[in-house]
């Protein structure tokens, strides 16, 4: 079998082009600290790669919304106990003002202070997150929660709808809250053998009225209905604080999860220094081998042999 010098030489010059993609490839990666540059490199871990990445951006996604979640449940907390700090001195004084040891300008007294703590509670009941987002008024969010007519009257200006977020595997919990939920309505006798529903500012409304107006059956009254207003708020403290809870726990899944997963896209997709840098320098000492073989090669001649 003949070999003639044209195929030597498309042989030797086909394994040196090899043996420089291949380095090159090798120094691409070293360049970009990957395993992976192109799909075609190695399309089985260039798939696993996206579905990798693809999963991390979910977790990534639904942490963000969880965090926006916690610190708006927190603004709601501290706007919850602040009311129920107020709603405590408000019983404080209604019990005073009930009191038959306190006469008439007493409970003026205690009203103009009832009437300031009612006004914090209002303010309260219209707080707002860091975005300037309404707490308590439902998906209403731009708009105050509770509004105050000139009369006195308050009326709810948000909505019932209740908004959900996932929160771990078949779990939800409510990122919207309606303030009637929190600053509910009271059951009063209407006097009649019937029950009448009764906004909670203007309960408030009215004790502060009978306070100043001398009325201990109106004090009487607004007393027991205090008594369910903080047991309103005190079940929605308990819900924000178990959605709150729920949250800090899917946090921490998605955080254990996500480290997980950018563990197994990093043993995929980063490259080992070590390797590849014994492997570069196996390549580089590869083609020179070559290169001084083709070089001896190029140089044989019928008439070397002659001589």
């Amino acid at each position: 079998m003949k070999v003639s010098t044209t195929a030597l030489f498309d042989r030797a010059a086909e394994r040196m082009s090899g043996l420089q993609a291949r380095l090159a490839q090798s120094q691409a990666q070293l360049t970009a600290s990957k395993q992976v540059l192109a799909p075609s490199d190695a399309p089985d871990k260039a798939s696993l790669i996206q579905r990798l990445q693809g999963e991390i951006g979910r977790q990534d996604s639904q942490a963000a919304t969880l965090k926006t979640a916690q610190a708006r449940y927190q603004a709601e907390e501290t706007a919850m106990r602040s009311a129920a700090d107020v709603m405590l001195r408000l019983r404080e004084l209604a019990t005073q003002a009930v009191n038959d040891t306190n006469g008439p300008t007493d409970r003026q007294a205690m009203a103009v202070e009832m009437r300031t703590l009612r006004a914090q509670l209002l303010a309260l009941a219209n707080s707002q997150d860091d975005a300037g987002n309404a707490l308590f008024a439902g998906t209403r969010v731009r708009s105050a929660a509770f509004v105050e007519a000139e009369d006195g009257t308050v009326r709810y200006a948000g909505d019932q709808t209740q908004v959900r977020i996932p929160a771990g595997l078949e779990q939800t919990v409510a990122y919207t809250r309606a303030g009637t939920d929190v600053f509910a309505r009271v059951r009063r006798d209407d006097g009649q053998g019937g029950v009448q529903g009764v906004g909670f500012f203007d309960a408030l409304r009215d004790l502060v009225a009978a306070a100043d107006g001398n009325d201990r059956a109106g004090l009487q009254r607004g007393l027991a209905e205090l008594g369910q207003m903080q047991d309103h708020l005190d079940l929605a403290l308990a819900a924000a604080g178990a959605d709150q809870q729920q949250v800090r726990t899917q946090q921490d899944v998605l955080e254990q999860t996500s480290l997980r997963l950018k563990s197994s896209l990093s043993d995929v997709q980063d490259l080992d220094y070590t390797s590849a840098i014994t492997r570069m320098n196996q390549q580089v000492t590869a083609l020179q081998a070559a290169m001084a073989s083709f070089a001896k090669v190029a140089a044989l001649s019928l008439f070397d042999h002659l001589r």
